[in-house]
Parts: structure tokens; sequence; C-alpha cells
């Protein structure tokens, strides 16, 4: 293997790479000082790890003390010290288990729902050896343990797990706690990974540089990403720039190449990652699976049909109908608050397009004055997505002022539930869309055809509408190509919270 001493030195000028090093410090500020770029992850990294095995063993005492209370009585004086034992050599082992199960990884910790099926596992691993080992002893704590401690502090662990999550996305749009990346690839897979890592900075994944062979020294692949020499030498710049991660985007570099680039970075700090080229495509849908040392990567096709759906569908008539039941007061109350404060129906009745591109009523409290439609001609000109096909004001001057609350809380798409139990709508979905807006669908857009549109969805959790035109079509078109029973219960769970925070509900 080649050695270090012996490799070509970066084709790098000292003015470009102290630009790139000014344009990384701004982009982590405010960085630790002093230090550098993996002295600095390694900081982070361990703080995160320090902050979630305190965050465990807290919630871990919370069940145990839970499982106490309901095993022996709080207010009892006699204390057994056999749970007292069994409790702390439970917790001990629970940490174990978790970070057996890789719960403590920083690269899993802070993106999809790796981290907590990780928790899940290790919280079921454990039940059934306290299980095993309660039976084998014939005690009764073992019983306490598995029905009480371990479901509540697994519960309390997700809980936990996720409020941090949101700490961290908090720090990662100030710029902190992020991995910077050099991208090794053509100038389109490298320019679609920038893009990708930009429109979701939560992830903490901050490309500073390219190594590509199809872009000149010194330009731009994407806006703040320059080309910092090529791919022969992506290893010692990888080193020059102190970088977290070397990226290898898209599959244009060859076998060979690749396989030499991992030889140079091994006995180095910096990860490398494969950054192939399937857009949109949800990682449930990808398999892996190597023939003769050659790693092939199998994509199934989206599932429109089957079993799955029947049960979705299934899934809609229940919480619908159930909903319907349960908050048929509180719809009777909005709707005479409608009526009693502007002149018009309480319900309001919009042609949209569903499934397969059939035109249904779709049900919502109206929310705007009568003349709404009539006076959205003079408001074009204050359209805040400019020349798009969707429509959206901030202060909207047909908003009724009752109608505006209703928006705030999402409360006007109550209606709906009546368009699930129907069937020209489920819980889970792309926006159901205005026949104008389908009049000016782009080929690939009408894709968000193919499902049933939903009360809530992609588009609902990730800002609702804050989010351009572009980017509301590919998350539809991403829950569209993504669909899964696992998927929709995800969103769901995220509805509620993007409810309480009214981010794009106006």
């Amino acid at each position: 293997m080649t050695q270090v001493s012996s490799r070509v030195q970066p084709q790098v000028t000292p003015t470009l790479a102290e630009l790139l090093r000014e344009s990384h410090r701004r982009r982590t500020r405010p960085a630790p000082a002093r230090l550098p770029n993996g002295a600095a992850k390694s900081v982070w990294t361990r703080a995160i790890a320090t902050r979630l095995v305190v965050s465990d063993s807290i919630c871990a005492a919370l069940a145990v003390a839970l499982g106490y209370g309901v095993r022996v009585g709080f207010t009892s004086p006699d204390a057994p010290g056999g749970y007292l034992l069994s409790s702390l050599v439970v917790t001990v082992a629970w940490l174990i288990s978790l970070q057996i199960a890789g719960s403590y990884e920083v690269r899993v910790i802070t993106a999809g729902t790796l981290e907590y099926r990780r928790v899940l596992h290790a919280a079921v691993g454990l039940a059934g050896a306290v299980a095993i080992v309660g039976y084998l002893g014939n005690s009764l704590l073992g019983r306490t343990f598995v029905a009480i401690v371990i479901p509540t502090g697994a519960v309390l662990m997700l809980l936990a797990r996720f409020m941090l999550r949101r700490a961290i996305y908090r720090r990662r749009r100030r710029g902190q706690w992020c991995s910077t990346i050099l991208a090794v690839g053509t100038a389109e897979s490298v320019q679609h990974l920038t893009q990708t890592a930009q429109r979701v900075p939560e992830t903490g994944l901050v490309i500073v540089g390219a190594c590509v062979e199809d872009a000149a020294i010194g330009s731009e692949v994407a806006a703040g990403v320059p080309v910092v020499g090529d791919v022969a030498n992506a290893a010692d710049i990888a080193e020059a720039l102190d970088v977290d991660i070397v990226a290898v985007a898209g599959s244009g570099l060859g076998p060979r190449r690749i396989r030499e680039l991992g030889w140079a970075l091994e006995g180095t700090r910096r990860d490398m990652v494969m950054a192939p080229g399937l857009t949109e495509v949800a990682g449930p849908r990808v398999h892996v699976s190597p023939v003769e040392g050659l790693p092939l990567m199998w994509v199934d096709q989206p599932e429109f049909t089957g079993a799955r759906r029947v049960v979705k569908r299934g899934l809609d008539i229940t919480v619908s109908a159930t909903a319907l039941l349960l908050l048929s007061p509180l719809l009777v109350l909005i709707g005479l608050a409608v009526r009693l404060t502007s002149r018009g129906p309480a319900i309001y009745r919009s042609t949209r397009y569903g499934q397969a591109g059939q035109t249904f009523t779709v049900y919502k409290f109206r929310s705007m004055y009568r003349d709404a439609e009539e006076r959205k001609r003079e408001l074009l000109q204050y359209n805040e997505l400019g020349d798009s096909v969707l429509f959206k004001m901030r202060k909207d001057p047909r908003v009724t002022p009752v109608g505006r609350i209703l928006r705030k809380l999402s409360m006007d798409e109550l209606p709906q539930l009546f368009n699930i139990l129907l069937g020209s709508m489920s819980l889970v979905g792309p926006r159901p869309p205005l026949p104008d807006e389908v009049e000016r669908y782009e080929g690939h857009t009408h894709r968000r055809l193919l499902v049933k549109p939903g009360l809530t969805g992609l588009w609902q959790v990730s800002g609702r509408s804050d989010l351009s035109w572009d980017e509301s079509v590919r998350l539809d078109l991403y829950y569209v190509e993504n669909w899964s029973l696992g998927f929709d219960f995800a969103i769901i769970a995220r509805t509620a919270w993007a409810v309480l925070q009214r981010r794009g509900a106006y």
C-alpha cells in the first residue's frame, strides 16, 4: 500500500485553503478555540454520548422507582434489599444492553428511526433476560420489571432522546456540532449531495470542498462548495482540510479508484461513506446483497396495491369513525362559531383531485369570507411564493378572525374526516390539489395522484405553507414512492407536534 509520505502533494493553493478554512469557520460558529476539526468533533460527540448515558440512567431510575411503588408501596417502611439490589443490577445491565445495541453511536442518534428501534431492541432483549432469570428463580421481582419497569423506562428513554434530538437540531441550525465533508465524484453527483445536505441542516453534514475531474479547480460545483482538487489527491486534500468524512457521491469513479481511496484513508480518523445516486428512495426499499464480492443494491418497486393498502383503508375507517363520534360536540361548536361570526355556510366545499385523477368534494370549516375567490385575483401580486402554482399570504385579508384561529390550530381540516370515511381521502397522503394546480403540473408531478390525498402528510409536518412549491412536490413524491404503514404512523405522531408548533399554519 502506498505510504502517506510518498503521496502526491495536494494541488491546493494557500489562498484557496485559507478561504476554505474561513468558510468552515463561519459555518461552524462559534467554533472551539484552538481546536482542529477532529478534536472539536470528539468534544461534541462525547458531549452527546455523555448526555445520553445520563438521561438513560435517570429514566431507568424513575422506572425502577415506579416499579418499587407498585410492588412495595411508596409509604411502606420495609424496603426489600433484594429489590434494591436487583434494581441496580438491571439498571447497569440496561445501559450495557443499550451500548451493545449501538444506541450511543452518534451517527445514528440524530436522524431517522434507527436510534429508536435500537432502544426498543435493547429493552426487549433485557426484558427477555429478566423474564428468564425471574422464572428460574421463581421471583415476583422479575414480573414487576417485565410488566412495569422496562416498558416505562423504554418510553421515558424514547421521549428523552426525542428532546435531546431537538436540542441537537437547534445547535446544528446555528452551525454547531456538525461534521465536515470532502465530496468526491462528478460535478453533478457532488452538486446533488450538497443540495441534499444543505436542504436539511439538522443532519449536521457540511460539505466544505469537492474533488472532481469534470470541473476546474477553484470553480464551485454548488453554492459555497469549491473544487479543491482532483480525485487522485482526495486523501491528501482531506488531510489538508482536516475534514471528518470523505463522501463518494454517485458511482462515476469506478471500483478500483474507490478501493484505492479507501486504502489511502486507512489508519486515519476520517470516515468514508458512499452516497449512491438514488434520488428520494427510502431505506426500506433498498436491499444490499453481495455476489462474489460485488455488493448489489436492489431497489423495490413502489407498492400501490396489496394487503397493506387494505390494512391502511381499514385503519382510515376505524380512526375517522371514532374521531367523528368523539369530536361531534366540538364540530357542532366550531360550526356555530363560524356561522355566527361571518355570513355564509359553516362548511366550505371545494373540488379537488384525488387518486387516479378523479375529482371529489373536500369538506372544510369555512375560514374565509364568502367573496374570497373573487378577491383572489386582486391579491395575486402579493403571493409570497412568487409565480408559483400555490397562492399563500401570511396576512390574507380574506381570512375571518375565527378562521385565523381555526387555521392556527388546524381545526378547519376536521370535516375532512368525512372524506376519509367515504373513501376519497386517507389519514396520511399528499396534499389534495386544486384543479388549477393540476393543470400546471409537469410530467413527474402527476405521480402525486397515484395515491389518495391525506388529512396530514409530509407536507404538513415539514412546514406546510412555509414550504416552496418545489419542496412541497418533492415531499409528496417522496411519500408516494416510499409509503409504508410504519411511515404513516411516524407522520401521524409528528403531526401532533407540528400542530402544537403551528409552523406554517396561516
